[in-house]
């Protein structure tokens, strides 16, 4: 691509316009020198609607599915796929045929046959497919993997990660909300929360590939027994310890609401609803927020452990823990010339470093990184994952955190494995 076509922004087109499409295409409206939205597609009127006038859309380029966007002749370099999970897969075929190149929300398949057939049809047409794997271009995470790559840790023996899932993020949308549901979701907690994680894993441990995986994992707190004496069916309903219960629907949703909460009136259709309709709406006992947690026949785990033996000998574990008292990312990795360790929300990395000659025969450093504006998308993940996007669609050199498929699809296919040895009570499988 010439240097004139690399000033110019590129045109991208929306399919499936919800809460992670919006966070990227309005990249558009800090950055319009680098992209414009010139089209949208999603079956929901009121989603299109809300493009049409954020974006300026002309009318002729909103579409109500994208079979109809891929009927009409390509007019955009890419597209940006927000679409929930189980139509991922559906949903970018006809854009690839129809010759966009496709920016996939994660997870980009529910199986490791449609990750085949998503790849095929890739090759097939000769289109490019970036997973928003956002955290790898966290500047955390792309700090981890500049020292791997330097050389200073040595050989990587052992990697070990953590997420600590907060007992009300856990509430919004893993117990009481849409992604506890297999049917709604189309999978389990390990790939709708934590394909990013074993992302991050097999990123930072490539060109060295997994041989081996195992898990264990249960529903372990959120279940009857569990219940505290005398809960309730629904908290605002007949629960006469509500006002004790930390997962009281009152307290969380009302009293106390934290970012999550906002989900709840969305998924519910009353976006800006006042207190009193939020009230009316969780002493509801068809509005599945009005649950009592322990009584939601929960079928996802809500923790999982995970073990992978890495071709060359070295291991790997992930731990995800749901109901912690706050969300958290941690990692250890243990070379053979040092280790590097930290928090993702803290932005700072310890890096320790054998040295005899050092007192207590080491040298510590602590990296403070410099993060994204506070309150940034995961970690200002997101902001640069669309800056990548845009920087393949003009034919640029891809960065160091690139979410191609073909790169991406390691990580999916631990969770798959992953999860079908938890079904087999952790017998360990080939990868």
């Amino acid at each position: 691509m010439n240097q004139n076509a690399r000033s110019k922004p590129v045109d991208v087109v929306v399919v499936g316009m919800g809460a992670r499409a919006m966070i990227y295409a309005q990249e558009t409206l800090r950055h319009p020198e680098m992209l414009h939205i010139v089209g949208v597609a999603d079956v929901n009127p009121q989603a299109v609607r809300l493009a049409r006038d954020t974006f300026g859309i002309p009318e002729e380029r909103c579409f109500s599915s994208s079979e109809a966007l891929a009927s009409v002749p390509r007019f955009a370099q890419g597209a940006i796929n927000g679409t929930m999970d189980p139509q991922h897969v559906s949903t970018t075929l006809p854009l690839l045929r129809r010759g966009y190149d496709v920016l996939l929300e994660k997870p980009f398949a529910l199986d490791q046959y449609q990750a085949d057939l998503l790849l095929s049809c890739a090759r097939e047409t000769g289109r490019r497919v970036m997973i928003c794997h956002v955290l790898r271009y966290a500047s955390f995470y792309r700090r981890l993997k500049e020292l791997i790559v330097s050389g200073e840790l040595g050989h990587i023996i052992n990697i070990q990660m953590t997420e600590q899932v907060s007992y009300f993020h856990e509430s919004v949308s893993y117990i009481r909300g849409k992604y506890a549901s297999p049917e709604i979701c189309g999978s389990g907690m390990l790939l709708s929360k934590c394909c990013h994680d074993l992302d991050i894993m097999a990123w930072l441990m490539a060109p060295n590939h997994p041989a081996c995986v195992t898990s264990l994992g249960s529903v372990f707190q959120f279940r009857p027994e569990m219940a505290p004496s005398g809960a309730g069916s629904h908290c605002l309903l007949d629960c006469p310890i509500q006002r004790e219960c930390h997962y009281s629907a009152r307290h969380l949703y009302l009293e106390y609401p934290q970012r999550w909460a906002n989900n709840i009136w969305h998924d519910c259709g009353h976006e800006g609803a006042s207190e009193e309709e939020k009230l009316h709406l969780l002493s509801d006992p068809a509005n599945p927020y009005s649950r009592c947690v322990y009584r939601c026949d929960l079928r996802i785990v809500d923790h999982q452990s995970v073990m992978i033996g890495f071709s060359d000998g070295a291991t790997g574990t992930f731990c995800m823990n749901g109901g912690a008292t706050a969300s958290s990312r941690t990692i250890h990795l243990t070379g053979t010339k040092g280790e590097a360790a930290g928090c993702f929300e803290d932005d700072r990395l310890t890096v320790s470093l054998i040295s005899p000659q050092a007192p207590g025969g080491r040298q510590v450093r602590v990296e403070n990184l410099t993060p994204a504006k506070r309150g940034a998308a995961h970690g200002g993940g997101d902001q640069a994952l669309v800056m990548d996007f845009v920087a393949l669609l003009r034919g640029e050199k891809p960065s160091l955190c690139s979410t191609t498929l073909e790169d991406s699809i390691t990580g999916h296919r631990l969770v798959f494995l992953a999860e079908d040895s938890r079904r087999q009570n952790g017998e360990m499988l080939a990868f």
